[in-house]
């Protein structure tokens, strides 16, 4: 498998902030759970503050160190600015019709004549696109699929730190 090297997109930097949020999620949990402990020593002791400052300290220095922690190979990802391309063989492509949740109410074909816009909307069909690479199932846009048959060679993105997938281009 041949890897080469190339710089982040705008596209790639994005998706690499969007997995850093749950380094903030767990962190803000943290926090909650410190603030709470902090209020239900202040209400039990309210003249032991010594404690209570030992318990905001801890609960800051361990939300700080679980952001650090989750957050600091997507931060390296960033900083480096550079991901990896691993060639790969493209074994098969799959489109398969979603419908949309929601969109669609309780068709019953008898009613949907009396009243169709109370009974008769459907559900709003989607295509969606799969590539299936070594024995792995991708989702993949419209113009990626068009552009490629089975047995191409496809381009798979990864982070270069992290080793987080980014997507599947068509190899040049």
């Amino acid at each position: 498998m041949k890897t080469n090297k190339k710089p982040l997109t705008q596209e790639d930097k994005k998706m690499i902030r969007s997995e850093k949020r749950m380094g903030y999620v767990f962190a803000t949990l943290i926090l909650t759970a410190g603030a709470f402990v902090s209020m239900v020593l202040a209400l039990l002791k309210p003249n032991d503050t010594s404690l209570l400052v030992l318990t905001i300290a801890i609960t800051v220095a361990l939300s700080l160190l679980i952001l650090y922690l989750v957050n600091r190979k997507h931060n390296l990802d960033i900083r480096v600015g550079y991901k990896l391309l691993k060639q790969a063989l493209l074994t098969k492509k799959e489109k398969i019709v979603s419908y949309e949740a929601g969109s669609g109410k309780l068709y019953i074909p008898i009613l949907a004549e009396i009243a169709p816009k109370l009974w008769g909307q459907k559900m709003r069909p989607s295509d969606k696109y799969y590539f299936i690479v070594e024995g792995e199932k991708y989702e993949v846009d419209e113009t990626t699929y068009k552009n490629t048959e089975p047995n191409d060679e496809v381009e798979m993105n990864y982070t270069s730190v992290g080793n987080n997938f980014l997507g599947i281009s068509v190899s040049e």
